[in-house]
């Protein structure tokens, strides 16, 4: 679920996800909540901050792995561009 509408993602981490489990019960909880609505276990900064760890961590390899497809699209590019070689008339002696 997302906090705000994004067009680029700067990895800021404010849009992670606000859904997690209840350690105690098991229950579907909010994060942005103060307990859990099942067994009013409350809910603690440091399970906010796991959950935005976790997030970052998931954005920062599925960003690592956007760069590695550019940069494989970029050697592709520059291979077939040294494959053809345009020649003009007045070029050939």
């Amino acid at each position: 679920m997302m906090t705000f509408a994004c067009t680029d993602c700067s990895r800021c981490g404010k849009c992670y996800e606000k859904k997690s489990t209840c350690a105690a019960c098991g229950g579907e909880i909010n994060l942005l909540d103060a307990c859990c609505p099942s067994c009013g276990e409350p809910i603690t900064d440091e399970m906010r901050a796991r959950a935005k760890r976790a997030y970052m961590d998931k954005k920062k390899i599925e960003h690592d792995e956007i760069v590695a497809l550019a940069a494989a699209a970029k050697a592709r590019r520059e291979r077939e561009q040294a494959k053809t070689t345009v020649v003009y008339p007045w070029e050939e002696s």
